[in-house]
């Protein structure tokens, strides 16, 4: 890649972000999934649970083991 030109470097770079940033956005949409439907069978809606009750939903999921 060091070969390339800066302008190709800059946009192989681009590339590889858009496709990291995809992947992550993927990652976090599923996992909110997970945590909807985990939350929904303990009788919990995810919705309108504020940002601090979710964490400890989350926190609690994580020591319960």
């Amino acid at each position: 890649m060091k070969q390339l030109a800066i302008p190709e470097q800059r946009m192989i770079l681009q590339a590889i972000k858009a496709e990291q940033d995809t992947w992550w956005q993927n990652r976090l949409n599923y996992g909110e999934l997970q945590m909807r439907s985990l939350s929904t069978t303990q009788g919990l809606n995810w919705d309108i649970m504020t940002e601090q009750e979710r964490e400890e939903f989350i926190d609690n999921i994580l020591h319960e083991q």
